[in-house]
């Protein structure tokens, strides 16, 4: 299966979206501005929405999307998330203030929108793919997700800063083979990145030398106009030689399940 970067950007800026992942042709992680490079009628075959956390960078382009094919779509958008984060999104975001309710439009009967609570460290099911949502360290809910199909698998991390839970669950389950996670700022804003809830470099490695085994470190969430301070850094940060890094850019396709 393939995981293509719509958006992976931890800020708007020429040529940033914000972050969006389409598996195959029909699941996105996470919502963000990435989601407007689609068509339209790519936009109708998404069913399926796995939310990280609620903050507008990872929603917003999902909004919007229901906007664009609520006359179109033959299946609605289903939302999986803790119900942590879906209430933020019930309460917050599709209110009829600042957004229109989907899950009643255009009738209650036939909404475009759906809500599916998942349970944190409990696995569930998509389309023959097994996803675990494990705490992380934010400002707001946050979780990643371990997906596996087989012998394959990733983890796809929402934003979060210094965490626990993450290192333990994937080290007890024999790894994973491929790590989708933020960096969000270079070491010289590590203030900022404490308090906003984010990895810096020195942070990042920090936890990354907790994994008992070595993975493909996918690294994403760079705040527009750090992407080559934080590459530098990268390559020399110590902890970081023995891991195969890549920088998401848009457009990147990965091979995950």
């Amino acid at each position: 299966m393939e995981l293509r970067v719509l958006g992976v950007s931890g800020g708007l800026a020429a040529s940033a979206e914000t972050t969006a992942f389409l598996l195959e042709q029909h699941i996105l992680f996470d919502g963000g501005t990435g989601v407007g490079q689609l068509s339209q009628q790519q936009m109708c075959d998404i069913d399926t929405l796995v939310l990280t956390h609620a903050h507008l960078d990872h929603i917003c382009g999902a909004a919007l999307m229901l906007a664009t094919t609520i006359d179109k779509r033959s299946s609605p958008l289903t939302i999986y998330a803790p119900e942590a984060v879906l209430t933020v999104l019930r309460k917050h975001l599709f209110n009829w203030q600042i957004w229109p309710d989907f899950s009643v439009l255009p009738t209650e009967e036939s909404a475009v929108l759906r809500y599916k609570a998942v349970e944190p460290e409990e696995s569930f099911e998509i389309a023959g793919i097994t996803l675990e949502p494990v705490p992380l360290s934010h400002t707001v809910p946050s979780f990643a997700y371990i997906a596996s199909r087989g012998d394959k698998s990733f983890c796809f991390c929402g934003d979060t800063a210094a965490t626990e839970r993450l290192w333990q669950r994937i080290n007890s389950r024999g790894g994973v083979d491929q790590l989708f996670i933020e960096l969000s700022y270079p070491q010289e804003r590590a203030a900022i990145a404490v308090q906003a809830g984010h990895y810096d470099t020195v942070t990042l490695a920090r936890d990354l030398a907790k994994l008992e085994k070595p993975l493909q470190l996918n690294l994403m969430h760079a705040k527009p106009g750090y992407e080559e301070q934080l590459r530098v850094e990268v390559e020399n940060q110590a902890g970081l030689e023995q891991l195969a890094v890549r920088h998401c850019q848009l457009g990147d396709r990965f091979n995950v399940l």
